[in-house]
């Protein structure tokens, strides 16, 4: 945790000029969600009613959070001059402070804001029963964001400018993979501020990295992955929100971090190796989190005051709760062995997993209790020879509707 007046002072005033970048929003973001400073709270509380009077002369802002909410999931009207839409109106400011989604806004409302005792009843208003995929994950398109803002759609012509897109450091893009190398003569941009990009693989595709210390990531479709290009020697922190397989290089001068983000359904936590190999899926409309331990060792922190460790075939499975157990190794390496692998699966799980392959979206409309699947499907059958295959086993009737599946029992 941040603890530094200065810094803070410096975060606070640059995102009021809104010249913060999108990691310098999320450190303060991060530092309002965890901490337990009395004067740092105050700090930034005040900063937030700073910018709530610049901000809400008019009703622009709430007009617009309202919007967003009716999308997610239908609220009940509230009372103008009730307390909760006060607060509401409040945490709109904020959101417009951080530039912040609000989704994430309401996967994490942090203390700061929730000592106002209105938290679990904004809970309750924008509480919804499914987590919708995002457009940018229906999208066509492998985007990675550089470092200052900037952003190169992988399967595009402008790919092309990597070569020299970061000083220093050579980028390599070649089919379905992108790989990071360091000059020679580079070594003294170590000592400086760490440099970040992110990747973001939309249903229907998968994307593979080669980091700057030599591990490799398989990602999934429906995965972004955040992770540092120009410290191959120090300690490693990567963000992973989705599906993703790591052969992390060894090194015993430096710790390898993945942080596995969370949200209202699940706890975040990170991931600790020297050198290994092992799976996480994170995917954020879907109810836990499971890490998967193939060779040698990781320990799991953020969970318990004492960092967790894992054997290798072992699995964790993180909701607001964690249990260790042992793998099904065939099940966590099926999707890298472009099979589907449904061992008596929800029909309702099944049509997430089918929505990120495929590129389209499912709505099951279920008559009666929710049917469950036992099958093993190559990815390389059609949407279609699927759906065909779904309707003679399991009885379940399909319709496209535009880029839409509707399954009903």
């Amino acid at each position: 945790m941040i603890d530094n007046d200065s810094y803070i002072d410096l975060l606070i005033q640059r995102c009021l000029d809104r010249t913060a970048t999108a990691e310098e929003r999320k450190v303060l973001m991060r530092v309002l969600k965890y901490t337990d400073n009395e004067k740092v709270e105050e700090k930034i509380v005040a900063a937030f009613q700073q910018e709530q009077i610049r901000l809400e002369p008019s009703d622009s802002v709430w007009t617009a959070i309202v919007r967003q909410m009716a999308k997610e999931a239908p609220i009940t009207p509230i009372r103008k001059n009730s307390a909760v839409l006060q607060f509401v109106k409040y945490a709109a400011a904020v959101c417009v402070f951080l530039m912040i989604p609000l989704y994430f806004f309401r996967d994490a409302l942090p203390p700061a804001i929730t000592k106002l005792n209105l938290g679990h009843k904004v809970n309750e208003i924008l509480k919804d029963k499914t987590l919708e995929a995002t457009s940018e994950e229906l999208g066509d398109e492998i985007q990675l964001l550089l470092s200052q803002d900037r952003s190169v759609n992988l399967l595009g012509r402008d790919s092309a400018a990597l070569a020299n897109a970061e000083k220093s450091i050579h980028i390599i893009h070649s089919d379905n993979k992108i790989s990071y190398t360091l000059e020679d003569s580079a070594s003294h941009i170590m000592a400086g501020t760490t440099i970040y990009h992110t990747i973001k693989v939309p249903y229907g595709k998968r994307f593979s990295v080669r980091l700057i210390d030599g591990t490799t990531v398989l990602l999934n479709s429906g995965t972004a992955l955040r992770y540092p290009i120009n410290t191959p020697h120090k300690d490693m922190d990567l963000y992973l929100s989705g599906e993703a397989y790591f052969d992390v290089a060894k090194s015993q001068n430096r710790k390898f971090n993945v942080h596995v983000l969370g949200n209202r359904l699940k706890k975040e936590h990170i991931v600790q190796v020297l050198g290994t190999q092992f799976n996480i899926r994170a995917f954020h409309n879907e109810k836990q989190s499971v890490t998967t331990l193939y060779e040698g060792s990781i320990q799991v922190s953020g969970l318990t005051a004492v960092p967790l460790h894992l054997e290798p075939s072992k699995q964790i499975e993180v909701d607001q709760h964690f249990v260790i157990s042992a793998a099904d190794m065939e099940q966590s390496s099926a999707w890298r062995n472009n099979v589907f692998y449904f061992d008596n699966t929800p029909l309702d799980e099944v049509c997430l997993e089918l929505e990120r392959w495929y590129g389209i979206k499912f709505t099951y409309r279920k008559n009666k209790e929710t049917k469950k699947l036992l099958a093993q499907i190559s990815r390389n059958k059609s949407l279609k020879e699927v759906l065909d295959m779904l309707a003679q086993t399991y009885d379940v009737k399909y319709e496209f509707r535009g880029k839409e599946v509707i399954l009903t029992d």
